[in-house]
């Protein structure tokens, strides 16, 4: 059992809905794990505190003035749990994840300060500029950091320690990113790569990857279908502590309509409504959908597939089968 350890989730406005899945997969795999989200913006998260025992940090509650001011909003949020976590170790998570499985396993924080997603990508120099950092201007800014034949990962899933890295160092990258917007991409997914890697050359951290993170692009639907059943409103019939992973919908979200394979997120989605009593129009399908439409403001393309979507099945919107409450076992 790790010690003074809990999970932290960063989300906003618009992920709520997602986040309060992942919650509940918590919930559902890990038990009463206790739980934290780094909240971006001024909205109303009783829902998830009242059902889930959730802690909340946010823009008014965070401690230091430099984090106050500088580390809200997309891509900077999650980096406020190195210095505020409430626990000394932490796995932290986007909003549109879920846990699969007992996935605690991983996280060997006892011999390691970080452990990272083992990616399968071999990476190549052009993706290493789109997804992580130009890398024209790595060698000329940080001539010293040898960029190639690096573990690199997405970074909506990681475990870590508080206080690994100097919050002197952080403002002095954030400096430097204001500076240079072209250089980190993504975020902090480029600036917490150098960061981890900066780090690990230095001696200062020691790192571990493993295979924890199932990203969604890089599968099809039919593929993450077998892997991830849900049938009849539960789980399929697997040994899915086998497959003990974190699924990330990074990209394209797992909206009840789409082109990506969602079951799973809203299987927890729907644990949630059931566990806080919050469903407001009886049916959580509707639901699910008006929260999507809400905090997403659907584009022309959505409202395509919401057409099609309703022409091909239009009684699947309105059943609401439910056995979420026949949990694992």
């Amino acid at each position: 059992m790790i010690q003074d350890f809990g999970i932290i989730i960063a989300c906003c406005f618009k992920d709520y809905h997602f986040a309060a899945g992942c919650c509940a997969s918590i919930r559902y795999f890990l038990g009463d794990v206790p739980i934290c989200l780094i909240v971006d913006g001024d909205f109303n998260t009783t829902s998830l505190e009242s059902t889930y025992g959730v802690k909340i940090i946010n823009q008014k509650t965070v401690k230091h003035p430099f984090l106050k001011e500088n580390s809200f909003g997309w891509g900077l949020t999650k980096m406020i749990a190195f210095w505020e976590s409430p626990w000394q170790n932490f796995l932290f998570l986007d909003a549109d994840t879920i846990v699969w499985g007992d996935v605690l396993d991983f996280g060997d924080l006892e011999h390691y300060d970080m452990i990272i997603d083992h990616n399968l990508e071999n990476w190549k120099a052009e993706d290493i500029s789109r997804l992580f950092f130009d890398l024209e201007g790595m060698k000329k800014h940080f001539p010293d950091f040898n960029y190639q034949d690096r573990p690199y990962f997405v970074t909506g899933v990681f475990w870590g320690k508080r206080g690994i890295f100097s919050l002197a160092e952080y403002a002095e990258m954030l400096e430097f990113k204001n500076r240079y917007p072209d250089v980190f991409k993504y975020g902090e997914q480029g600036l917490l790569n150098f960061m981890i890697f900066r780090a690990l050359d230095e001696g200062k951290i020691n790192v571990k990857t493993a295979l924890i993170q199932v990203l969604m692009w890089n599968y099809s639907q039919e593929e993450m279908r077998q892997r991830f059943p849900i049938e009849d409103g539960k789980i399929g019939n697997h040994d899915w502590q086998k497959e003990a992973c974190v699924i990330h919908w990074a990209g394209i979200k797992p909206f009840l309509v789409n082109d990506v394979y969602s079951d799973p997120m809203n299987f927890m989605q729907q644990k949630f409504y059931e566990d806080s009593e919050c469903l407001i129009y009886g049916n959580v399908k509707i639901n699910l959908l008006l929260e999507d439409l809400w905090r997403y403001r659907p584009t022309r393309k959505f409202i395509k597939k919401l057409f099609w979507y309703l022409v091909k099945s239009p009684s699947s919107l309105f059943s609401n089968t439910s056995t979420v409450g026949q949990n694992r076992g």
